[in-house]
């Protein structure tokens, strides 16, 4: 009894473990064509999506080609200076161009330097001006004047100058006679005139401040006139017998010019005024052969000496007519 029951048990359990095994292995292959019905979808989703890419690059690529003003022009600019410049860039070296904006400027808006403030050529200068001198201790003069200048071209000019003289005697003049026991002998100038010309070897410019542009130039001048000096007696008794020189006087000047406006300019000079200039003698009876008593037989005894004043000047220029145009283009 024992050994058909052990049978009955162990057949039962192999019928349990194969119908478990058959289940399990069915099942399996039910599964797989439910997976297989899931592919198709997501297949043709990855299809959609690759289409819909591809649609939406050919539908930008070909919207520059359809809309004729947001197309890429070609890489020249225009010949004519009324039509607008357009370029394109290439992106990356990889062959694909973009287009950048429009623009409405034209090769004659390009501006690289700025040109001259304003031209001279053919125009009056009236200048103003005020100095003093920087090269005598013993005297020393102030000088009010006008120069008025016209301008043959635009670094050539011609003009007339005139001066009007202020003395006054430095302290240097009354130690000399205190340590020296010495009168000294000077002369003083009274007023003057002179033709100039003048030229114009450098132009420039710089920034002021970084927020404007100021232009200048530095000219040279040469000239020649005449200086009117009084001698000063050593002697205050014998003012009598001072005396008047109208002296020949050339000149020669260097300078610069800051340009404010169209019409305005402000200048620095300095000028040396070369002066052949006579002064009083010595009225001793060793020195003068008869006794000198009137201001003509004082001049006449006078000794010469070749005097450098040198005077150095501001001035405003003021430009007329106040316009001007240019005549050549940018």
């Amino acid at each position: 009894m024992k050994r058909p029951a052990i049978c009955l048990f162990v057949w039962v359990a192999i019928v349990g473990w194969a119908a478990t095994g058959h289940a399990k292995k069915g099942g399996g292959k039910a599964a797989a064509p439910a997976a297989a019905a899931d592919q198709p979808a997501d297949d043709s989703a990855a299809a959609g999506s690759d289409s819909g890419d591809q649609k939406a690059a050919a539908g930008a690529d070909s919207k520059p080609a359809a809309a004729g003003k947001d197309a890429a022009p070609s890489e020249s600019l225009e010949t004519d200076d009324t039509q607008p410049a357009k370029v394109e860039e290439d992106l990356g070296g990889g062959g694909k161009v973009a287009a950048r904006p429009s623009s409405t400027l034209s090769w004659g808006d390009i501006l690289v330097v700025p040109r001259k403030r304003f031209l001279k050529g053919g125009r009056f200068e009236f200048q103003p001006f005020t100095g003093i001198s920087v090269n005598d201790t013993l005297i020393r003069h102030y000088v009010f004047g006008v120069d008025l200048n016209f301008f043959l071209t635009d670094v050539f000019w011609i003009g007339l100058q005139g001066q009007y003289f202020i003395k006054q005697l430095t302290n240097q003049e009354e130690l000399v006679g205190l340590e020296y026991n010495r009168a000294p002998t000077l002369n003083q100038y009274l007023y003057g005139g002179s033709f100039n010309f003048g030229y114009v070897p450098l132009y420039g410019k710089f920034a002021l401040f970084n927020r404007s542009i100021l232009h200048w130039e530095m000219w040279a001048s040469a000239g020649v006139g005449v200086t009117i000096t009084k001698v000063i007696p050593r002697d205050p008794a014998n003012d009598s017998l001072a005396f008047q020189n109208t002296d020949l006087t050339p000149n020669v000047g260097i300078g610069s010019q800051f340009f404010l406006t169209d019409w305005l300019t402000v200048n620095f000079a300095l000028r040396d005024y070369i002066v052949p200039d006579k002064f009083e003698p010595l009225l001793d009876g060793a020195q003068a052969p008869t006794p000198i008593t009137t201001a003509a037989q004082a001049q006449a005894n006078a000794h010469s000496a070749l005097v450098n004043n040198l005077m150095f000047y501001v001035g405003a220029g003021i430009y007329l007519p106040t316009k001007f145009q240019y005549k050549t283009p940018r």
